[in-house]
């Protein structure tokens, strides 16, 4: 079993109108060495961004609190 690694950069997007929490979160993505991740807090599920992470070849783990905060931790790959 293969575990995420410790996010290297945090960005929290909670408080930015659509569209810039996925601009934001795409250019941090695009600086992402191999083995190394991006946490990110926003304010709801980003389902719109998922194909294009993958279509990127990055990884993510998605995480619900219960004050309604969303977590992502995006990865790139070794």
């Amino acid at each position: 079993m293969q575990s995420t690694p410790e996010p290297t950069l945090e960005l929290d997007v909670r408080l930015h109108p659509p569209p810039q929490p996925m601009v934001l979160i795409l250019e941090a993505t695009a600086k992402l060495a191999p083995g190394s991740s991006l946490k990110v807090i926003h304010s709801r599920i980003p389902h719109p961004l998922y194909p294009r992470l993958q279509e990127r070849g990055l990884l993510v783990e998605t995480h619900e609190h219960a004050d309604g905060t969303v977590e992502l931790v995006i990865s790139r790959p070794l």
